[in-house]
């Protein structure tokens, strides 16, 4: 091996090391959301290492026809640079992975599937949502927690598994192929929602 392959060779391996090593913890920035707060979270891995970033102040957009819990429709905004976590660099990945200049928020938008979805408290409510990322809308039922927060609002959180391709998104390699991101990614979010009375 002469020594410019062997000056690759250790280069390459100090930088998926590094990589590796600067994983996302669970909690970005030592923040967990607290109960009864809006927050967007998305977490994926590569073959290596996992990345998680979270966005605490989620624009939601109220609509002003909704008079009751049985008719209405959440709109969530979430800039995608205003996302936290990880290194500088594993978020400037992220924001290229989500083409944040060329489409700079997520858009996401909550319905109930029938009239009793969120009447009252549950465990488990099955939740329409259509989400727009990168340009390009999917809807999906999502199982969803209902929680009461004081008397006029409530707390709904939820969970979904979506494929980046699904998004038009192909997930990246790094260092010649040696690093791939997986398609897969999973979307928690947690949304107060205000009834008019």
């Amino acid at each position: 091996m002469n020594k410019t392959s062997l000056t690759y060779y250790l280069f390459s391996l100090f930088l998926i090391f590094s990589i590796a090593g600067v994983s996302a913890s669970d909690n970005p920035n030592g923040k967990t959301p607290e109960n009864c707060s809006n927050f967007v979270l998305i977490q994926g891995s590569s073959n290596i290492n996992r990345f998680e970033f979270i966005h605490e102040t989620p624009r939601l957009v109220s609509n002003k026809q909704q008079t009751n819990r049985f008719n209405w429709q959440q709109e969530v905004i979430v800039p995608v640079k205003e996302f936290t976590g990880g290194n500088q660099h594993m978020r400037k990945d992220f924001l290229e992975l989500l083409k944040a200049t060329e489409y700079p928020v997520i858009q996401i938008d909550i319905e109930p599937k029938n009239t009793e979805a969120i009447s009252s408290p549950a465990e488990k409510r099955d939740l329409n949502a259509t989400i727009t990322l990168a340009g390009h809308t999917h809807k999906y039922v999502v199982p969803c927690k209902i929680s009461a927060c004081d008397s006029s609002e409530i707390l709904i959180n939820g969970s979904l598994k979506v494929n980046l391709t699904d998004f038009n998104i192909e997930p990246p390699k790094k260092v010649l192929g040696t690093i791939k991101v997986n398609d897969e990614v999973f979307i928690t979010f947690a949304f107060k929602h205000e009834f008019v009375r």
